[in-house]
């Protein structure tokens, strides 16, 4: 479900973004899709990160660019905060290439998926939040999932 009345200020430990209840644990892979998606289980984790209109951007600073905040909020996001914590939550296919994940889930419309692109963070067992953004739902038209969740839920 979409963060529409979290319009709380967001909060920081360290170079960490915290949840909405201040946890620096967004979600995770859990052990059981990593088995199935064959890549490492962890937690899901939001940098303040940087955006230097470079490669490398990534992080809280990079899904904030303003087009994009523009378009988060219009579909019901306050900030990247939201956007992540809905994702990890919620998310219902992986998706997988080289060391990337990418989490994705049904927007709000029909014709739209919202989704955060992960990797495996280098000193510490959990993903980073490289990015995330609204996209229209045949995105992944031509990508084949690695995981989908089960249509009873679990």
């Amino acid at each position: 479900m979409e963060q529409t009345q979290n319009a709380s200020a967001v909060q920081y430990e360290g170079e960490f973004v915290l949840t909405s209840d201040g946890n620096k644990d967004f979600g995770e892979i859990s052990p059981e899709i990593a088995q199935k998606i064959r890549r490492q289980a962890g937690k899901i984790r939001l940098r303040i990160g940087k955006q230097e209109e470079k490669p490398g951007d990534f992080g809280e600073k990079h899904i904030e660019r303003p087009l994009r905040l523009k378009q988060l909020k219009s579909h019901g996001y306050n900030n990247a905060r939201d956007l992540v914590q809905d994702v990890a939550a919620s998310f219902d296919t992986v998706f997988g290439d080289g060391q990337r994940i990418i989490l994705s889930k049904r927007g709000k419309t029909t014709d739209t998926s919202i989704f955060i692109e992960l990797t495996p963070a280098s000193e510490e067992d959990f993903y980073d939040v490289k990015t995330g953004l609204i996209a229209r739902k045949n995105y992944f038209k031509k990508k084949t999932p690695l995981w989908t969740k089960p249509k009873s839920g679990v």
